[in-house]
């Protein structure tokens, strides 16, 4: 299985936007049973994942104005950091809600827009996603106790997602404005 993982990221190393795949409904059942493991205690998890995702790749800290002169021990339970944590961990529940609503994923890319045209103005690096990426993956893999099944649906989705926010970086974000 960390194979796998492994190799979802290596397909990102040269940052490229990734092509959308459609998910089956059986994919999109996957995905929403298993978002609700994390949804139980969403602020505890979207501030672990996003802990972990400083943790691991800390020169990303210097990106969170609110936080980057901050020791990230000292981060680790406060109101500001936790805010920011559970808004990430609202984008995703918010487009994986929508999942078997939105089958052109019209609201979804609308979403994910928003998000990414906030972060393309502040110069977001792509290799920034792509690390939160596999955080991400890495941490549901290990919370949801994800199958090779759920990696795969898992990956797709978050394909989606990364397609637009490397559209929005690029400078396409013009065709989700519809």
């Amino acid at each position: 299985m960390g194979n796998i993982i492994k190799r979802r990221a290596r397909d990102y190393d040269n940052y490229s936007t990734p092509e959308i795949c459609e998910l089956s409904f059986d994919e999109i059942d996957l995905i929403q049973r298993t978002w609700k493991v994390p949804a139980i205690k969403q602020h505890d998890t979207a501030e672990r994942i996003f802990y972990s995702y400083l943790e691991r790749f800390p020169d990303n800290q210097h990106v969170f104005q609110a936080f980057k002169n901050t020791p990230l021990l000292m981060l680790k339970g406060t109101p500001g950091f936790r805010a920011h944590a559970s808004r990430i961990f609202n984008v995703f529940s918010s487009v994986i809600d929508a999942l078997d609503k939105d089958p052109e994923l019209i609201a979804i890319k609308k979403i994910v827009a928003e998000v990414g045209r906030s972060h393309a103005k502040r110069l977001i690096k792509k290799r920034s996603y792509v690390e939160l990426r596999i955080v991400i993956l890495d941490s549901l893999t290990d919370m949801c106790k994800l199958d090779d099944d759920g990696i795969v649906a898992w990956s797709k989705l978050l394909d989606i997602i990364y397609h637009v926010l490397f559209e929005c970086i690029d400078g396409n974000d013009y065709q989700f404005s519809q």
